[in-house]
């Protein structure tokens, strides 16, 4: 055999296999490799590219490669355009490098985005012969850098503060909700300690427990008062995780406060009110004075926690009884308080005048500078002689009492004839002349709440529901038509919360 065909051969057998070579060094890459000739049809696609595209090679022209194999511009939805895609440009003669695509098909439902450069393949004169293109990958990476976006987007969009420190307490991250709730800005954060919060509050003991948690691997959680850069204390709902490394050890302390400030107060507020409300409710008779002859009874629903409304039984000299019912304006904690303090007051005026007119007198008196002309009072007081069977009265502004027959018709009203209570210290208040009271008659006093109740529904119950609901239960004993007149005010307000307090009295005379 000849010299030359045995190079030949030599030189044939020698190329193939370096080909083999290269194809199975090709195929074992873990990045997708495509060889595509000048028509774009596919001379090499390795294991790992089916694999990411999820497809076989199929000789599609490059003006389909979009359609048929499922590629998408990044935003995942918008087909990409085929004469943008890296091999097509590559076959072109351009260098493309690190184009995202994200490639969504049958095989591949969910999608996943790759990251691809391609290149042209040129002969030894220049020529483009074809493309290269190779690629990989990155939906985990993008999928995480995703998710650390979100995350950081959350971080910094919470309405908790977040701290971020060194294990050391060296401030490396604060969120904009911390310098919104602290006042410090994350400049005059970044490299301090949370020290710059210190309240002075808590003691040395605490802080040395807090780190011990901290330190030692475990989560902190508890309330602090801390301080703000304006001076203000604030208390901080806080959990303090150690974030600790592959190796066990703490690389670094994430801290989550919430301002629960207005909550405390809240919740002190509350506690104060209940414990006034039970205070209050002391002031209020235990029970009806028991006076033969006489069916007594008396009964407050208050609007709120504290009310403005009150009634209350009380000795007066020659044995008579003394009864009011009054209304200061509003409800709450100012109202009830100066209920409290008119109480306290009648009750010590009662005790040396029988003369209702002239205890009112003096009672507006001691309210005007007690008080404010933001608060008054509405009242009605009367003087019952058991043994005279009458009744004497002086009204301060308050809804008119009524005096019933037994038949149930008004035969007297106790008119309002004068102005409310603490308005005017010089004002004077007159009695009136005794009323007889005859075996039957019913007395019923009450307060504006009741005869406006329903007003924003379907009509105040009025007087003349007072009314008509007393003479309808005339039958019923004094407590059963308290009951009776409750129950009628406040079937008319249909499903509206209850506005104002409802007070009322009821005095039924035996025989």
């Amino acid at each position: 055999m000849p010299l030359s065909t045995v190079i030949d051969t030599w030189q044939t057998e020698t190329l193939s296999d370096q080909a083999k070579v290269l194809e199975s060094v090709i195929e074992c890459l873990p990045d997708g490799v495509i060889v595509a000739d000048r028509s774009g049809r596919f001379l090499i696609l390795n294991n790992a590219a089916e694999q990411i595209l999820g497809t076989r090679p199929r000789d599609e022209l490059s003006t389909d490669w979009a359609r048929t194999y499922g590629y998408f511009l990044p935003d995942g939805v918008t087909p990409y355009p085929n004469d943008q895609l890296p091999l097509a440009r590559a076959l072109r003669g351009e260098d493309v490098t690190a184009a995202e695509i994200f490639v969504r098909n049958e095989q591949v439902p969910d999608g996943r985005w790759i990251n691809a450069s391609a290149l042209p393949w040129r002969d030894e004169t220049g020529a483009t012969r074809g493309a290269l293109l190779v690629f990989r990958d990155v939906s985990d990476t993008k999928r995480s850098g995703e998710l650390n976006e979100r995350l950081s987007n959350v971080v910094e969009q919470t309405a908790d503060s977040v701290i971020i420190t060194e294990p050391s307490g060296k401030i490396v991250y604060v969120n904009p909700a911390f310098e919104r709730t602290t006042g410090y800005s994350r400049e005059e954060a970044l490299g301090r300690t949370p020290r710059l919060l210190k309240s002075g509050e808590h003691d040395r003991q605490f802080y040395k427990e807090l780190w011990d948690t901290v330190l030692g691997g475990r989560v902190f959680r508890g309330t602090l008062l801390n301080r703000k850069k304006n001076g203000q204390i604030f208390h901080s709902e806080q959990t303090i995780s150690p974030i600790v490394g592959a190796d066990g050890r703490c690389e670094s302390l994430v801290s989550v406060a919430k301002d629960i400030t207005e909550r405390v107060r809240s919740e002190q507020d509350q506690a104060q009110l209940e414990a006034a409300r039970a205070i209050q409710e002391r002031l209020y008779p235990r029970e009806a004075p028991q006076i033969p002859g006489f069916d007594i009874a008396g009964a407050v629903h208050p609007a709120d926690s504290l009310c403005g409304d009150y009634y209350d039984f009380f000795p007066m000299p020659s044995n008579c009884l003394g009864i009011t019912i009054a209304d200061v304006m509003g409800h709450g904690v100012g109202p009830s308080i100066l209920m409290a303090q008119a109480r306290a007051y009648l009750r010590t005026l009662a005790l040396t005048s029988s003369n209702v007119g002239d205890i009112l007198s003096r009672l507006n008196r001691i309210l005007t500078v007690e008080g404010s002309q933001r608060e008054f009072v509405t009242q009605i007081l009367l003087r019952l002689d058991p043994d005279a069977g009458t009744l004497v009265y002086a009204n301060a502004g308050h809804p008119s009492g009524f005096l019933l027959d037994r038949n149930g018709d008004v035969r007297r009203e106790l008119r309002a004839g004068e102005i409310p209570l603490g308005l005017f210290s010089n004002r004077s208040y007159l009695s009136s002349r005794a009323i007889r009271l005859e075996p039957g008659e019913l007395l019923v006093l009450f307060t504006d709440g009741i005869i406006e109740c329903g007003e924003n529904a379907r009509g105040e119950f009025g007087t003349g529901g007072v009314l008509e609901t007393v003479k309808h239960h005339r039958g019923d004993t004094a407590s059963q038509i308290l009951e009776a007149l409750y129950e009628a005010a406040s079937g008319l307000r249909s499903d509206e919360p209850q506005l104002d307090d409802m007070t009322a009295v009821v005095i039924k005379v035996g025989g």
